[in-house]
């Protein structure tokens, strides 16, 4: 019962940041001639994480920009309670697709000012899935456990 209100509040969250986001594409990087944006789509999914049992991640792309919202959760299995969120991380950014040998990326940007903060690479597996890739720009061994889907 527990996880299903969660999956309910997070498309509720996902369709809030699709209405209330009116941001304008500003990056440069966006005008080039291998480059083209999603109007509006929205991802979600539950990848692995090291410490704790997972991160809920949902993605909103918007004309350019994205909100992404990764969620750090345990699971309670003592109390049979369902779900504990640890820990809520909301970032913002540009984003970009870019088409290179014949495979599609999307590139987030985080607009936050630090060197730490690296950008995010998915590749565009169908139109609607997302394969997060690791800094170099590789899929993971295991694709299933890192891949977000189209909210419909």
């Amino acid at each position: 019962m527990k996880k299903l209100f969660f999956i309910a509040t997070a498309t509720i969250a996902i369709l809030g940041m699709a209405a209330c986001s009116g941001k304008k594409a500003a990056d440069a990087e966006a005008a080039a001639t291998d480059t083209i944006t999603v109007a509006k789509a929205a991802y979600t999914g539950i990848l692995p994480a090291a410490d704790c049992d997972g991160v809920w991640y949902t993605l909103q792309l918007n004309d350019g920009n994205y909100d992404m919202i990764e969620t750090y959760f345990a699971l309670d299995t003592t109390a049979n309670l369902g779900i504990n969120e640890i820990l809520s991380v909301k970032s913002e950014g540009t984003y970009t697709t870019v088409d290179k040998n014949g495979f599609s990326y999307l590139k987030l940007t985080p607009s936050v000012n630090d060197s730490a903060v690296k950008d995010i690479c998915f590749l565009n597996a169908t139109d609607s899935t997302l394969i997060m890739l690791n800094d170099s720009l590789e899929t993971p061994t295991a694709p299933d456990f890192y891949t977000l889907n189209a909210v419909k």
